[in-house]
Order: C-alpha cells, then sequence, then structure tokens
C-alpha cells in the first residue's frame, strides 16, 4: 500500500500544477461558453454521479475517498443503492416499506384520464404562447414531459413512482389555477363553496404525490424527477399561503445529493437533463431565498450561490433538442419564462439584503439605503421602458407586470422604516415618503391591468394570492403615508387607486381566504369616519370621479360598491398612523407572517361598528 502511494504521488509530481484531471465535458456553444468564462470556474474535479438499475442516481463527491472515487470515474464496479438497502433496519416509515402504497392503489387516485388531460394542459397551456404555471416556475421540459405523459397511458406500470408523484403536484398545482366557474371543480369535488373544492382537490393530490414518494423510498433514494415533484409542491403551497420551510430544507439537501449544487457540464448528461438539473437549482434558489425574506438572520443566498451552477438558457423549451447542442439565447426586449425566474432570482437577492436585520436597525443608513434603492432601479427601469409597449399584446407582458409589482413592493419595504417617523422634515424622509407613494401607487395600477386586460385572465390565480397581497400592501403605505400628514391634498388618483383595489379584493373573496380578510380591512379603512374627513372616504371618490368625468369623458370610472356594509364607525379621534404601526415592516415581506390577529385588534381600535 505505501508502495501504490508512492507511485501516485511520483505521477502527480510529473505532471504541471496548473493541470487539472481531465473531465468529459460536451463541448459548450458561445453563449454557454461565455457564461462560463465569467464565473469563477472550479479547478478540481467535484464528484461524479452514481445511477442505479432503479432510475435513481447518487452524487459522490471526490471527498469521499480517492480510492473509491477514482475506481466509480473509470466504471468500475460500486456498492449499488439496492444493495446498500439490506442494512437498513426494517420498521415502520421512514425505515422500512410495510406502509407503502401498492402501485394499483396510487394509480385509482389520479382523476379519469379526461380530467386529468385538462389539469395537464391548464398546467402547461399548451395552446398558448405561454404556459400558465410553468411559465413562472418551469423546472420542466415540457416536451420531455409530453412524451413521457403519452408513454404513460400507453403503459402505466413502466412509469417510475417519482415521476407519478411529480404528475399527481401537476395536477393539485394545476387546480389552483381553476375559475370557480369550471366544471371540474364540481366534477371532482363535492364540496360546497369553490374555494372548499380547491383546497379538497389540491390536498387530494399532493397528498397522493407524497404517497408515490413515500413507496419511492424518496429519503434515500432519489433523482431529478424527484426533486421536481417536490419543488412543485412547494411551489403550490407556497402560492396557497402555507408553511415550506421545513420541507424546503429537505429539497435542498435531497438536492445536493443528486449533485445539483455541481454545474451539470462536469458530468456527461444530455442537454435536457442538463437544463432542467440548472432550472430546477435556480427554482430552488427561488423558494428558498423568498422564505429567507421572512426568517431574518439566515443568509442562504451566500451559501446557495457559493456552488456557481451556471443558469439556464433564456430559452423557450422548443429550442432544447435531445442530441443537438445547446441552443443560443437570441437578443430580444421579450422575457419567457426562464429569463423571468432569472429576473425574479436577481431581485430576491436584492431582498435578502433589504431584509438583513442590520439594515432594519439603522433605517437612517442613507447610504445603504440609497445603495438598496439604486438596484432595485436598476432591475426596475429597463422593465418600465418597455411594458408599455406590451400591453397591445406581447407575451412577455405577465412576466413583466409581476417583476414590476415585486420590484415595486422591494421599495415600499426599503422604505417603509421612514414610515415609522412621527414627521417627514428630514431631507432623507421626504425622499422615502416619494418613492412609497409613486411605488405604492404603481403597484394598484399594475394590479388593476391585471384585471382589466384579457391576456392576464389565465393568471388569476396569481393575482388572487401574491398579488392581492402586494396589492394590499400598497393600499396600506398610500393610506399610512396621507395619514401621517393630513394637511397634504389627496389626490383624486389616489382616490380612486384605493377604492377600485378594494373593488377587485371584494370580488375576488369567494376564492381567496386572503382577499377575503384584505377586503374587509382596507374596506374599513376606507370606510371610517377618519378617511371621510381626510377625503378619502366613498364621498371623496364620488367627487373625484366627477372631476375626473368631466375633464377626460374617454375614460369613464366604474362606480365602486359600498364598501361600508350599512355600518359606521363611531371614533372620530382614533391616531391611526399610530394605531397601524404596530404591524411592523417585516410582516409585510409575506402573507404567511403577517400578525392578522392584530389587523383584527386594530380595526376594534378605530372604531365598532353599529
Amino acid at each position: 500500500r505505501i508502495e501504490k502511494l508512492e507511485q501516485l504521488l511520483h505521477a502527480k509530481e510529473q505532471q504541471p500544477e496548473s493541470a487539472p484531471p481531465p473531465l468529459h465535458v460536451p463541448q459548450l456553444d458561445s453563449e454557454v461558453e461565455g457564461r462560463r468564462r465569467s464565473e469563477p470556474t472550479t479547478l478540481f474535479v467535484t464528484g461524479t454521479l452514481i445511477p442505479s438499475a432503479s432510475g435513481h442516481v447518487r452524487f459522490l463527491p471526490v471527498s469521499s475517498g480517492r480510492r473509491i472515487f477514482n475506481r466509480v470515474s473509470q466504471g468500475g464496479a460500486f456498492l449499488s443503492q439496492e444493495s446498500a438497502m439490506i442494512d437498513t433496519p426494517s420498521g415502520p416509515y421512514p425505515f422500512g416499506e410495510h406502509d407503502a402504497e401498492n402501485r394499483p392503489n396510487l394509480l385509482a387516485k389520479l382523476p379519469p384520464t379526461e380530467y386529468c388531460n385538462q389539469l395537464k394542459d391548464l398546467y402547461f397551456q399548451s395552446i398558448a404562447p405561454v404556459g400558465l404555471l410553468t411559465s413562472l416556475f418551469p423546472i420542466l421540459h415540457s416536451p420531455t414531459f409530453h412524451e413521457r405523459y403519452r408513454q404513460f397511458f400507453k403503459d402505466q406500470d413502466q412509469a417510475s413512482l417519482a415521476w407519478l408523484a411529480l404528475l399527481f403536484t401537476i395536477l393539485g398545482t394545476a387546480v389552483l389555477a381553476l375559475e370557480n366557474d369550471s366544471p371540474l371543480l364540481k366534477n371532482l369535488s363535492r364540496k360546497p363553496t369553490p374555494w372548499d373544492r380547491v383546497t379538497e382537490l389540491s390536498e387530494r393530490y399532493y397528498t397522493a404525490a407524497m404517497k408515490c414518494l413515500e413507496a419511492d423510498r424518496y429519503l434515500w433514494r432519489h433523482n431529478i424527477s424527484t426533486l421536481q415533484a417536490l419543488l412543485n409542491l412547494i411551489y403550490g403551497i407556497h402560492h396557497s399561503h402555507g408553511q415550506t420551510w421545513t420541507l424546503l430544507g429537505l429539497v435542498y439537501h435531497l438536492a445536493l445529493s443528486i449533485g445539483c449544487h455541481v454545474d451539470p457540464t462536469t458530468f456527461s448528461l444530455d442537454i435536457v437533463e442538463a437544463e432542467e438539473r440548472r432550472r430546477c437549482w435556480l427554482g430552488l434558489v427561488t423558494l428558498l431565498c423568498n422564505q429567507n425574506m421572512a426568517i431574518t438572520g439566515l443568509d442562504i443566498y451566500q451559501s446557495v450561490f457559493s456552488s456557481r451552477v451556471l443558469p439556464p438558457a433564456e430559452v423557450w423549451d422548443e429550442d432544447i433538442v435531445q442530441g443537438q447542442p445547446a441552443p443560443i439565447a437570441a437578443s430580444s426586449v421579450s422575457i419567457n419564462p426562464v429569463s423571468y425566474l432569472i429576473r425574479k432570482s436577481r431581485l430576491f437577492q436584492i431582498s435578502s439584503e433589504i431584509c438583513n436585520p442590520v439594515l432594519a436597525t439603522r433605517p437612517d443608513d442613507a447610504t445603504a439605503l440609497h445603495r438598496l434603492d439604486a438596484a432595485i432601479r436598476a432591475e426596475l427601469d429597463p422593465l418600465e421602458q418597455t411594458y408599455a409597449s406590451m400591453l397591445g399584446g406581447n407575451s412577455s407582458i405577465i412576466h413583466t407586470n409581476l417583476l414590476l409589482s415585486f420590484a415595486h413592493h422591494l421599495v415600499l419595504i426599503l422604505h417603509s422604516n421612514i414610515l415609522n417617523e412621527g414627521t417627514f422634515r428630514l431631507l432623507q424622509h421626504s425622499w422615502s415618503k416619494r418613492q412609497c407613494m409613486k411605488s405604492a401607487q404603481r403597484v394598484l395600477e399594475l394590479h388593476a391591468d391585471f384585471h382589466q386586460l384579457p391576456q392576464f385572465k389565465p393568471f388569476y390565480w396569481y393575482i388572487r394570492g401574491r398579488g392581492a397581497f402586494h396589492a394590499f400592501h400598497a393600499a396600506f403605505v398610500l393610506v399610512l403615508a396621507l395619514s401621517i400628514e393630513p394637511q397634504e391634498p389627496c389626490t383624486s388618483d389616489v382616490v380612486r387607486l384605493l377604492h377600485e383595489c378594494h373593488a377587485r379584493l371584494e370580488a375576488s373573496k369567494a376564492q381567496s381566504q386572503l382577499c377575503t380578510r384584505t377586503a374587509t380591512i382596507l374596506g374599513q379603512m376606507l370606510s371610517s369616519r377618519w378617511m371621510t374627513a381626510s377625503g378619502m372616504g366613498l364621498d371623496g371618490l364620488h367627487s373625484a370621479v366627477s372631476q375626473g368625468d368631466e375633464s377626460n369623458s374617454q375614460n369613464p370610472i366604474s362606480q365602486p360598491i359600498d364598501i361600508r356594509n350599512g355600518h359606521t364607525f363611531t371614533s372620530e379621534s382614533v391616531d391611526f398612523p399610530n394605531l397601524v404601526r404596530q404591524i411592523e415592516p417585516q410582516q409585510w415581506i409575506n402573507p404567511v407572517n403577517m400578525d392578522w390577529d392584530q389587523w383584527d385588534l386594530i380595526m376594534n381600535a378605530m372604531g365598532t361598528t353599529s
């Protein structure tokens, strides 16, 4: 053994110091090569992938032992995952198979083929230029999935359990996009209300997905389909305002175990799997950083981006063809699903700094404030310049609208600490107030576009969730900023935006508990005696509508609904700004973080209904 070590050391001394071990890396196109040159390169082999006969894969890092690693890299035999299972202790799940569902029972949980096809098409929306849900979270290569889907209905026993779990998560997520009058809801659920039906169906299919993964023993063997299924599940839960932090931790380490933290050019993979791995890693990073905004004090962004995985190609799925070279993204102002996810990840990187607890303790740090504001503007301004030209029907308008709304939402979070000040006497405070006012109005305008323009209709599922929360935040900021300095005139545009926002939230109450909460709170604020005296109540809106009609008869304003619902508020001297300052800026990061019970106390303090 010592003699062998001496031979290895002698061979290493004969090699140039800078020469890394040879890698099997496919030829890269110019775009990917350019991106690789711009990234720090790894000067050593990080590991290799070990496939199993069952279709699972495991990442073996080079640190596991040079002798073992060299044998595996050269195609030598290695202990399979199946034989390793012999040493697993028996017992209830997760250590045994006794409680696992069998394949016939799992297949029986699928809806009838006709409904399965409709939900799958809703998820991908194959007849439209962009998909419903895949266009916002594009971790799948659509042509590959559709081919496997066709093969599945030819022979259901041949599909892997991990892929079947992915199919169930697609069905469960697609349910979130169904309108309340969809026949599918009534055909698949007998619950009394649309919201109850959506909840039951999404839970049914998500539970079936987890049963598939349990039957596949996903805690110790996995592949890219396992990762895609769990990411899709988390994305759906995320948009249903559920808790995903613990599950995200599991998925993060699962991604590490199959080598997704290593750029796929390190391995001999085809272009489809390589791009799916990059997409999954980017999707995971986006979900992690969204949660990290809520759980401050953890710098997740630094750890996940230290992997140096290249971003996925900003191309359409049809441009990625099995056996063909990596496609080159065309230079265009339009945004495709992958470029949307890349841009959103950049905004999340900024958000991780905004939500840093150190910054929160220093709201008057002008240097940090201006630096982060400039970083947001660098992402926001190019989008604003192209948005107006897209209103005619460009398919990128949905992505651009959502990116703009999120960017302005970050502006509000960045500057909202200033709103906790008693006045805006300082120049810095006045600047932050102006930024808040402009961004809040812009969020409400973008929210209105989502409801008024026909090309947004397939995406109403988003605006009933996260979009509604952003709109409610914007309305709150406007009301608070104006209440701090009531002597400032309240423009007719602001009054109109506030009441029309409330009307839109009211219209979505049947399908969204979040819209129900926010519509109730905003309605109570706008119909209070304090708001009426400030010119932001219903009388102020009717006056604004009359003035607007006289000045521009070509832009009619729809009459708002009566948000008072027969109630009046008896408290006339309530200190509204001090009351609502109990809602800390960090609570506006995520709907899950909002203390809704605190809102009930605030609304009760504002006045009692009679």
